[in-house]
């Protein structure tokens, strides 16, 4: 999929998409609880939506209504089945401790983009846990799991990587036979997320406990009860519109919690000190003005926003550092290079150097990106065509799905000018 964006005048309101690091928790856990969980404000993306599958595959009773899923849990497959998570890297680790305290034998798959993330660490750790897990040569998926059950006691985690393993583990850990004390080894990443999966385990009635180092993790065995829930905007989608009102007008952002655990609120603190009007009030995020001041600004807790914040640098004074970035050669691309090639490719000066990406600001003058399949930098290259010179390519867009397939609705009704030209 092509498509060309032009250079826009942004206005308007736009209500952000459901949060998919907590829908696709809520989803799992649902599948554990006995009874009909709701989850309303379910807006659905392609990652949500492979949690879903693979909660109706294990046996879970599925209905869709009008921007609310119902999922009456504690239905279980006997049998052996193949669970798909596509690209969705959460859904796949966090499934993967579920599979473990769940009947039947899953093989577990996805894209050949998800196939070379790691999951080594998360492996090791549930073996010391009993789980009996199949895998390809190198530690990689495709997997095969077997219902041995969890039986709790004490582990090792390393969770330098992604904390992702932490939270599967967490998850999982309600079903265990005995309480699970986890201990990172090697340095803990993206620390919010935790907190997240701990937040969801305590809807559902579950016992958790975080050190405050975050170097120990504690999870009773609970017997998950179903919930009501309307889930939160998503900052990490909501990031590329705030940007863009920031570029190039005004933007009105709502169903944003603010008081929300999720890391990646932490746009609005960066916009702020780039010199851009920013309020924040009930749950609606407001931002205009123009990027001023370059930023130096670290992303171990915020990896997702590397992307937006390399164009955000692109329009603002003097050279930008965004540090933090070793991992995210771990994400659906090597996104290092795919951020510097985005933004070279437009017309910015920017470079990978000392273990950090260097932007030196000064405007884009437009061309063609390759999104590298990677939603983040098909998204952030959308929004910086908003105050570009002239017109953006974004080549391979339609992984724009992955995490916002409601994107060029939502943009265009606050201005935005995007043509697509090859389907």
């Amino acid at each position: 999929m092509e498509v060309v964006f032009d250079p826009a005048k942004i206005s308007g309101f736009v209500s952000a998409p459901a949060s998919k690091s907590y829908t696709q928790r809520v989803i799992a856990c649902a599948l554990l609880a006995d009874g009909n969980t709701t989850i309303r404000g379910y807006t659905g993306c392609d990652d949500s939506e492979r949690a879903l599958l693979a909660a109706k595959n294990m046996g879970a009773l599925i209905h869709k209504g009008e921007n609310y899923i119902q999922i009456d849990g504690g239905h279980h497959n006997n049998g052996e089945f193949t669970l798909d998570f596509g690209g969705s890297a959460t859904s796949m680790r966090i499934f993967t401790s579920v599979s473990c305290v769940t009947p039947g034998i899953k093989h577990i798959t996805g894209s050949p983009q998800l196939l070379r993330r790691p999951i080594r660490p998360l492996i090791d750790a549930l073996t010391q846990l009993g789980a009996k897990i199949e895998t390809s040569p190198g530690y990689s998926p495709p997997l095969i799991v077997h219902p041995t059950g969890l039986r709790g006691g004490e582990v090792e985690l390393d969770a330098s990587i992604s904390s992702q393993f932490t939270s599967s583990i967490m998850v999982g850990s309600t079903r265990a036979d005995t309480p699970t004390f986890i201990t990172h080894t090697g340095g803990v990443v993206s620390r919010g997320y935790i907190r997240i999966t701990a937040h969801v385990l305590e809807w559902f009635g579950a016992n958790t406990e975080i050190s405050e180092e975050f170097n120990q993790v504690e999870v009773h065995p609970s017997r998950l009860k179903p919930i009501d829930v309307k889930i939160e905007g998503d900052y990490s989608s909501a990031a590329f519109l705030l940007a863009a009102g920031a570029i190039g007008g005004h933007v009105e952002v709502g169903n944003l919690n603010p008081e929300s655990l999720q890391p990646d609120r932490e746009v609005l603190n960066v916009l702020k000190g780039a010199g851009c009007y920013v309020e924040l009030g009930g749950d609606t995020a407001k931002v205009g003005g123009d990027v001023k001041e370059g930023f130096d600004v670290d992303v171990t807790e915020t990896p997702d926003l590397a992307p937006i914040l390399g164009v955000i640098a692109a329009y603002a004074k003097g050279e930008s550092r965004i540090r933090g970035v070793s991992r995210l050669v771990f994400k659906e691309s090597n996104r290092i290079d795919a951020v510097v090639d985005m933004l070279k490719s437009i017309g910015v000066d920017a470079r990978f150097e000392s273990g950090e990406i260097r932007v030196k600001g000064g405007g884009i003058r437009g061309g063609l990106v390759d999104s590298h399949g990677d939603h983040r930098i098909a998204l952030a290259a959308a929004v910086a065509a908003v105050g570009a010179h002239k017109p953006i390519v974004v080549r391979g867009f339609e992984c724009y799905i992955k995490s916002y397939p409601h994107f060029l609705e939502d943009y265009t009704s606050i201005g935005g000018r995007a043509r697509v030209v090859q389907p």
